[in-house]
């Protein structure tokens, strides 16, 4: 995985092994005759998935993205990996084995979107390599939330700016420390309410000789479709009251200084 145009597989394929590590499940690829509505109906919950690139890149430093400084280029803020229906296996709804295949492999030759000016600047703000990435994000998983994918990416941008509103201070006072479980829950029931912390999960890599780094955080987060109401409104202090539990994948990790 050499070439720059597609780094960022690696950067979700290690993303994807702490996954792994945090829910037991199987990779279930769904027949490409099964309808969008149909399995987008089937999704109670979501996921709401950033990383911190520092993190990410002091745990795999050979890591394409990293090694170039493609990542450092998108500064110390969470960035946005992925909005995921849940349950895991809830998967390229409606698209052919072709384009899985090539989201598998890279993401140079998928499909285009159609998206407006505005998300896609948005995205190359908060996404890591934008217009690789979000491809793969959109038929891997946006296929499945039973929006657009302007409103699935509208979506998205908004959800992530609220969270690095809320917790970027939090990463960025703790550097070259232990960030807890429980710091981060307290934090989010500080900023979205009393219970928002039962919702809010992080994840860690280790780093050799170091042991583990926060790498991304996670919001448990009603289904995709169901979030926004009549008016339009995405308020993670709504949002959050609304969906299941969240499991965390560790209870502490260091922030590189």
């Amino acid at each position: 995985m050499q070439r720059g145009d597609v780094t960022v597989l690696s950067i979700s394929a290690a993303l994807a092994a702490v996954v792994a590590v945090a829910v037991a499940f199987s990779v279930h690829v769904l027949d490409a005759d099964r309808s969008s509505a149909l399995v987008s109906r089937d999704s109670d919950s979501s996921w709401l998935v950033l990383t911190w690139s520092p993190s990410f890149c002091r745990a795999q430093p050979t890591n394409a993205a990293c090694a170039s400084g493609d990542l450092a280029g998108m500064g110390r803020t969470l960035i946005l990996h992925g909005l995921w229906p849940q349950p895991r296996e809830n998967q390229y709804c409606g698209v052919s084995r072709r384009v899985q295949e090539e989201s598998s492999r890279g993401h140079r030759d998928l499909p285009p979107v159609e998206l407006s000016a505005g998300v896609r600047d948005g995205l190359a703000a908060t996404m890591a390599d934008a217009p690789n990435l979000s491809l793969h994000e959109w038929y891997a998983h946006g296929t499945c939330s039973g929006l657009t994918p302007e409103a699935f990416f509208g979506q998205a941008l908004t959800l992530a700016t609220q969270v690095r509103e809320a917790f970027d201070p939090l990463f960025t006072d703790d550097q070259g420390r232990q960030l807890t479980l429980s710091a981060l829950r307290s934090r989010a029931d500080e900023r979205f309410g009393s219970g928002a912390g039962e919702r809010v999960g992080m994840s860690c890599l280790n780093a050799a000789g170091e042991g583990p780094y926060v790498v991304d955080v996670r919001l448990s987060l009603p289904a995709v479709a169901a979030m926004r109401t009549v008016d339009g409104d995405l308020d993670l202090r709504r949002l959050l009251t609304q969906a299941p539990p969240l499991t965390s994948q560790c209870g502490h990790g260091l922030i590189p200084g």
